[in-house]
């Protein structure tokens, strides 16, 4: 069931991901324009979307938190290799975005297993 979940969400974020990373790459002042909160509407229906979905392929509240923690290690991970150490940002930024977009993931999937269990 979580293979099934997690699939092509994680493919979507590793995806989005590289794209944030390369363009900021390219373009250094899109610095200033991908703070945290532009980020996280990015990561909040990710988060929505496992949530949802673990639901509705058979999972409980508890499979709704493993899902949720399983995809907000995604945007821990490049924030804080990606960002904070190839883009020079430093660790300490790259740590606190980090912990930032795996917060959002892992409430917002909360949101949309809470909303699927609702039903």
């Amino acid at each position: 069931m979580y293979i099934k979940v997690l699939k092509f969400p994680v493919i979507s974020a590793v995806i989005i991901g590289l794209l944030h990373l390369i363009s900021e790459a390219i373009f250094p002042d899109l610095k200033g324009v991908f703070q945290p909160a532009v980020v996280a509407t990015v990561l909040v229906p990710l988060g929505i979307w496992v949530g949802y979905k673990a639901v509705q392929f058979g999972g409980n509240y508890g499979s709704v938190i493993v899902v949720g923690l399983i995809l907000g290690i995604l945007p821990l991970f490049l924030q804080i290799v990606g960002f904070g150490l190839l883009l020079g940002r430093g660790m300490t930024a790259g740590v606190l975005g980090g912990i930032f977009g795996f917060d959002m993931v892992l409430f917002s999937s909360l949101i949309g297993g809470g909303f699927a269990l609702s039903k």
